[in-house]
């Protein structure tokens, strides 16, 4: 399996990457592409000294092709984690998380070029992923954390050769408030790319911008997320707005070795949209991210990682061993996986 960079031909994509080692099961009338994945982790925090062994996914996708005159469908069947660097604790108690459907939808093509789908969608906002084998790195980012991820609703996607425009509405669910969503996506010589607006219903809107390609052998992408309270949500004497930027790269070490890094800056205000604590808690907040990887195979891998955390102020996200919060976080893990 190799991350689909953001190429998004057909909306919806982001929520499958993990088809290039799919195989195929043979149904009457149908094709269903089987794909997914498992993976195992131990994390350590040095701020609070805990540690803990997880099985952060386990997820089968099954979908079929979708054509015009047939119906097709993907879901994902199994249990996901969110593990982030949100907060101290957050890999090392989440585990694993509800077993069930974690995503899944029905397609139609009622047109040439059209597409719609509708069910618990995948949300097309951001770079990274859910399943964390589908990452180049364990852990999710600061960025990543704050923006949707699975939600219940309808999308329409217009696909014009190497460029797509979609628009969408939900009805929230899985932590996600209702609201709706319009994007383009597509490639431009070397580089991928994406715009994508979402609206919180009395919640947020953000704005979405991802840029990938490759310099040499090296891959290369940064996600731009801009974040805006609604009316409803705005606190008199504090920030409507913040901003978060991810640069990600990763360097291929040999034949079977690669040497992923992420690099995030969020700029919180006195907002509080990203998380880290009460709002005026905190300004700002860097992150580093270094995941030395070993692929055993197309589908095995194993990989080690150091995520660092700081902020300008001590916040609630993050404490130490005795409770007291913190301006700074590190974790270390270790996770070994098979994709298919």
């Amino acid at each position: 399996m190799k991350k689909k960079l953001i190429s998004l031909a057909i909306a919806g994509a982001i929520a499958t990457p993990f088809a290039a080692q799919a195989g195929s099961l043979k149904v009457p009338n149908q094709d269903i592409t089987l794909s997914g994945g498992i993976t195992g982790a131990y994390f350590y925090n040095s701020d609070t000294k805990r540690d803990a062994f997880a099985v952060p996914d386990a997820l089968i996708d099954l979908a079929t092709e979708a054509k015009p005159g047939v119906v097709a469908f993907d879901v994902g069947l199994g249990t996901l984690s969110g593990n982030s660097l949100a907060t101290s604790d957050a890999p090392l108690t989440s585990g694993a998380g509800t077993v069930g459907v974690q995503y899944g939808w029905v397609s139609v093509l009622p047109v040439d070029g059209l597409k719609v789908d509708a069910g618990k969608l995948a949300t097309n906002v951001g770079y990274e992923v859910y399943p964390s084998y589908g990452d180049d790195n364990i852990l999710r980012g600061l960025v990543w954390n704050n923006q949707p991820a699975y939600y219940n609703g309808a999308r329409a996607t217009y696909s014009m050769s190497s460029f797509s425009v979609y628009a969408e509405a939900n009805k929230g669910g899985n932590g996600s408030t209702a609201g709706t969503a319009i994007g383009a996506s597509g490639t431009f010589g070397a580089v991928s790319g994406a715009i994508n607006l979402f609206s919180a219903v009395n919640q947020k809107s953000i704005v979405d911008i991802i840029a990938s390609g490759k310099v040499g052998s090296i891959k290369l992408a940064a996600n731009l997320d801009y974040q805006t309270k609604a009316e409803a949500a705005k606190t008199t004497g504090t920030d409507d707005n913040a901003y978060g930027v991810a640069l990600y790269a990763s360097m291929p070490m040999g034949d079977k070795a690669s040497l992923p890094v992420r690099i995030e800056y969020v700029n919180d205000g006195t907002s509080g949209l990203y998380g880290l604590g009460a709002a005026a808690a905190s300004n700002t907040a860097m992150t580093f991210t270094i995941t030395p990887t070993y692929n055993f195979s197309d589908s095995t891998f194993v990989r080690a990682e150091l995520a660092y955390v700081s902020t300008d102020k001590k916040v609630p996200a993050y404490v130490d061993d005795k409770g007291v919060n913190t301006d700074s976080n590190m974790i270390v893990g270790v996770q070994g996986g098979v994709r298919f």
